[in-house]
């Protein structure tokens, strides 16, 4: 456009002066030379295309199984014939088998802690028994003892091993034993051990388990030659067993 512009102001000033019309005629040629602006369309922003990302399955949870054992506790109480025949074992009196009520343990604990131990586990009621070797002639435990207790829920058991534990009274001299045994929904396993004047141990061998709301201890006792883990544990499985076959409700109706 420039170059055009001075071509023809220089054509016009090779002769006289331009007039007003001829000033005109080139300005108008300029503009008629000069390229039009073509208005250019605003370029559309780029789509984006999102693609969602995979909703993840979330695959419903188990309602867990909170029913509880709602039984008599003596049903579950250890049997002389649970025990292997060739130790002979039987009841020396019938003191050796009794029913362990709650206010006998207000009486054996005293009001005030009795009383707590109660209300905070929601224990129902409970049994003792102890069988005594009938024979010397095979290698098993003088005595074994199971004491069965019943709680209104699988979450009050719990609480028995958690902080009433008699292997964890630090009181009763018991070590623990790391076995890397379970028996039921928890176990603890501990040890006692007296030596005798002749040099020789006598030991109690004990499991505490709970399966729902059942809470077991089971211990065998004598020389420790005599008392095996393996003996102690066989018991205690055939205690669970027990457990595992009685009937279940959403609460215990059960009362002594």
């Amino acid at each position: 456009m420039k170059k055009l512009l001075v071509v023809v102001f220089a054509g016009l000033m090779a002769g006289c002066a331009p007039s007003d019309s001829q000033i005109a005629a080139a300005i108008q040629l300029t503009n008629e030379a000069a390229p039009s602006e073509t208005a250019i369309p605003p370029t559309a922003p780029p789509t984006i295309t999102h693609t969602p990302e995979p909703t993840a399955t979330i695959e419903p949870t188990a309602t867990p199984d909170v029913r509880v054992v709602d039984i008599d506790p003596r049903q579950l109480l250890l049997e002389r014939t649970d025990l292997p025949t060739e130790g002979k074992y039987y009841l020396p009196n019938s003191y050796w088998m009794t029913p362990h009520r709650n206010s006998e343990v207000v009486s054996g604990w005293g009001v005030e802690e009795g009383r707590e131990y109660l209300a905070t586990t929601g224990r129902i009621d409970g049994w003792l028994v102890a069988y005594a070797r009938g024979t010397t002639t095979v290698n098993s435990p003088e005595e074994v003892y199971d004491n069965v207790v019943i709680y209104r829920s699988a979450a009050g058991a719990a609480l028995v091993l958690a902080g009433y534990s008699y292997c964890k009274d630090p009181d009763n001299a018991a070590t623990i034993v790391d076995d890397d045994v379970l028996i039921g929904d928890n176990t603890v396993i501990c040890r006692i051990q007296e030596m005798q004047p002749s040099g020789r141990n006598r030991v109690w061998y004990r499991i505490e388990f709970i399966r729902r709301n059942v809470f077991h201890a089971v211990y065998g006792w004598g020389w420790e030659t005599e008392v095996t883990p393996e003996f102690v544990q066989a018991v205690a499985m055939t205690l669970l067993e027990k457990v595992e076959e009685a009937p279940l409700s959403d609460e215990v109706t059960f009362r002594p």
